[in-house]
């Protein structure tokens, strides 16, 4: 029988297709077309998302009863769909001497619905811009947001506190983060720049991002107790395995490594339960052919995988042979397991709960 495993998408050479759209209850258009080519942080599309609902009664302002309600037909001054200021009056003056008493709106906002006499107002905006967050190609359109299309490389991970940036990259000092507080002649130079650590993130790390302006941190893990500071920080805080002592998966590094002239999006989003988007670091650049990466293989042999849990957490391995009968385990669990190569060319097995896909099943 077939396995399916989770995956993590860490490809060299990928194309890469992100929708981009406005939240719900966000009323708004797109402002890109199909064909043209977007930056990263080109907005894409805006909206409104509204922060109060008024309804003022038009008919009893004017003392109109029910049956009276059809004098208001010739005498709206605003239509739904219609965005008014502060102060518009809603309906004209039925006499010279009612001037002064016309309803008027309360505040700001776009006119949603006029029935029965009342007008329903969408009142005090909250502006929302959607940036495309990949450099690439608009290849759909619709009434909320976009298909973009990029190629590169790209490597998800476990851990984001939700910001973005797009901006050059380099590997922390071999002195560590804290040398950089003494090339104070080199602040124009480190102002705005991600920097990659092999290494767990400490709270003088985050301390450092925040004086420095430093464009944000890779790292592969951090404690617990930090996440709170790092969702303050106005930067792109992402964790390549997860919270703890965690160890960097070398072909994640390798790649940053090979590619460090490059600009980078950081796309540090939260993690949220039931949704695919996850936090990744996209490297663009014009590949002539380039596939989207595949999550949906079964393992075969001579696949190549990552392993989810320790002694070899983070490692890539070769799977060599998938027995087709469950083994017991030195923990006395019986469970399907994979034979495997793994660095030292040793193989050993590992339950298939604990091995991941990384997107190209070619490999």
């Amino acid at each position: 029988m077939s396995y399916y495993p989770a995956g993590t998408i860490i490809m060299e050479n990928t194309a890469i297709v992100r929708e981009r759209s406005l939240p719900p209850h966000v009323y708004g258009d797109v402002t890109v077309s199909v064909g043209i080519e977007v930056a990263a942080t080109q907005v894409v599309a805006k909206g409104e998302m509204p922060q109060d609902f008024i309804v003022v009664d038009v008919a009893k302002m004017l003392n109109l009863k029910p049956k009276q309600l059809e004098q208001l037909a010739d005498l709206w001054q605003v239509e739904v769909g219609q965005r008014i200021q502060a102060g518009t009056p809603l309906v004209k003056a039925r006499r010279r001497r009612e001037q002064k008493r016309v309803p008027k709106a309360p505040a700001t906002g776009t006119i949603t619905l006029i029935e029965d006499g009342r007008v329903f107002l969408r009142a005090n905006p909250r502006i929302v811009e959607v940036h495309a967050r990949i450099p690439g190609q608009v290849i759909e359109a619709h009434d909320r947001g976009v298909k973009i299309r990029s190629t590169g490389t790209l490597i998800q991970c476990a851990w984001g506190n939700g910001r973005f940036g797009f901006s050059n990259f380099a590997f922390e000092p071999e002195n560590g983060l804290a040398s950089l507080e003494q090339e104070q002649n080199l602040f124009s130079k480190i102002s705005g720049r991600v920097y990659i650590l092999e290494r767990p993130i400490t709270e003088e790390d985050l301390r450092i991002v925040a004086k420095l302006e430093l464009g944000g941190l890779v790292a592969p893990s951090m404690p617990f107790y930090l996440r709170e500071v790092a969702m303050m920080l106005e930067v792109p805080i992402i964790l390549t395995e997860g919270f703890g002592e965690r160890r960097v998966t070398r072909l994640s590094y390798d790649l940053l490594r090979k590619y460090k002239d490059l600009e980078g999006a950081f796309d540090a989003m939260l993690p949220q339960r039931w949704q695919p988007e996850r936090p990744e670091i996209m490297l663009p650049r014009t590949l002539t052919s380039a596939v989207e990466a595949d999550l949906e293989s079964s393992l075969v042999i001579g696949m190549k995988v990552r392993v989810r849990t320790a002694p070899y957490l983070g490692e890539i391995v070769e799977i060599v042979r998938l027995p087709d009968t469950p083994i017991r385990l030195t923990n006395g669990l019986r469970t399907k397991i994979a034979e495997v190569r793994v660095r030292n060319r040793e193989i050993v097995p590992i339950p298939l709960a604990n091995l991941e896909i990384m997107g190209d099943s070619r490999q």
